[in-house]
């Protein structure tokens, strides 16, 4: 619960209070998923989507039926995480394996986001024309359209510079967290 109340916290800060265009609400996630495993890292995943969709309607964001649908991103971020984070033995090899690795996590959890993301948001501007809380995404996806790409295409396109961005620092900021749990709270749970 704590990871998913940090998340929230995290991506509040970044987005609503200094306004800058990432998601950062995956930081608790990926820390938790190293350090406590995979259900953990999937109830964070799947939580902070559930509140955060509760709490946009509470803070008079338009109703977006289909908001719902970005936990399956938090997922992804999760599963991939997951599958790189239990062999941790790796990731003790040396600094430059350590680094390696937390690119890749980075690298293949962009990927699952932005073609998740992108889909959900083509079934979203395909049905309704709901503003986006990360207003770079959607001002993307129109610059896109405007140059006659199809509609699918700016979706995913439009995910591509955020998303990667998004995982990169989120996962180094969420393996930080993780050893810092280490640290302080002592040995993996898992």
């Amino acid at each position: 619960m704590a990871a998913i109340a940090l998340n929230f916290l995290f991506a509040y800060v970044f987005c609503d209070v200094l306004h800058i265009p990432l998601f950062m609400d995956t930081v608790f996630t990926v820390a938790i998923t190293f350090y406590c495993g995979l259900l953990p890292g999937l109830v964070a995943a799947i939580g902070y989507n559930i509140i955060s969709v509760l709490t946009f309607e509470i803070r008079g964001y338009a109703f977006d039926p289909f908001a719902i649908l970005f936990a399956v991103c938090g997922i992804l971020i999760t599963l991939v995480t997951w599958l790189f984070a239990r062999r941790k033995e790796e990731f003790r090899i040396s600094p430059v394996i350590t680094i390696l690795y937390l690119v890749l996590i980075a690298m293949l959890s962009s990927f699952a986001s932005i073609i998740s993301s992108g889909v959900v948001d083509y079934v979203r501007f395909s049905l309704v024309d709901l503003p986006d809380r990360i207003a770079p995404i959607k001002n993307f996806t129109d610059s896109f359209v405007n140059q006659h790409f199809s509609l699918f295409a700016a979706c995913i396109l439009a995910q591509i510079p955020v998303s990667i961005m998004d995982r990169l620092i989120t996962t180094f900021l969420g393996f930080g967290v993780y050893k810092l749990m280490v640290r302080f709270l002592g040995k993996e749970r898992w």
